[in-house]
């Protein structure tokens, strides 16, 4: 399995980076977790938008969703088959198309794993204040989307490769509906994950002190995501 980090800012597109984004591809099948904002160009050096086969989105925040409508546009212009889109019950209505995107078909994350080609995933719905999710790609890699630190998430995360984690903020001055980055060193440690990508990385704060804090408490090797970030699990 390969990952590749398209973009990995927090709530906003930063000066280096589009919004949460991560291609993952297995025997020639590829799926995005999350499509966030400005990612749709970025994405283009990685693979063909057309010839994506699913997109998975955690939650139907702008910074994890809004360029759908980019990718939807792209594929229209080739004619390319429907894509799968996988994501909470209120995505279409908070994307607020005009009209219908018949180059998606749209599907309500299920409470059990989903199978996309040769990748099972496994869905879990966290806490971010709407509906939201994480997501566990085979035995290697958890993707923990926005969420504050909750059971259902260190469960899915149990004995994972790779934790791709969000670091929203520090512990002294807290995070609402989100994981600092020592709440993300800390899941590192209680999954017994081999190593900790720090992702979701707001513009505005000190990334050195995030992977800092993060790696005070993993007990696993901590690095940040960064766009074009290629990992193979």
């Amino acid at each position: 399995m390969l990952l590749t980090v398209v973009g990995c800012a927090g709530s906003v597109p930063g000066p280096d980076s589009a919004g949460s984004c991560y291609l993952v591809e297995q025997d020639g099948h590829s799926v995005l977790l999350d499509l966030g904002t400005g990612a749709a160009g970025p994405l283009q050096r990685h693979c063909d938008p057309a010839a994506l086969d699913a997109v998975l989105i955690s939650h139907a925040h702008a910074d994890h969703c809004a360029d759908l409508s980019s990718v939807a546009y792209l594929r229209q212009r080739v004619g390319a088959a429907p894509l799968d889109v996988y994501g909470p019950a209120n995505l279409r209505d908070e994307l607020n198309w005009r009209h219908p995107a018949p180059q998606f078909a749209f599907h309500e994350l299920p409470s059990g794993p989903l199978r996309s080609g040769p990748l099972e995933v496994a869905v879990a719905p966290v806490e971010h204040g709407i509906e939201a999710y994480a997501f566990r790609v085979g035995d290697a890699l958890c993707y923990s989307g926005d969420t504050a630190p909750c059971e259902a998430l260190d469960k899915l995360a149990q004995g994972c490769e790779v934790l791709l984690a969000e670091g929203a903020g520090f512990d002294d001055t807290g995070v609402p509906r989100h994981l600092t980055a020592g709440d993300a060193g800390r899941l590192a440690a209680r999954s017994g994950a081999r190593l900790l990508v720090l992702t979701h990385l707001r513009s505005w704060l000190d990334h050195g002190r995030l992977l800092d804090e993060a790696a005070r408490y993993a007990g696993c090797p901590v690095i940040l995501a960064q766009p074009g970030l290629r990992l193979r699990i």
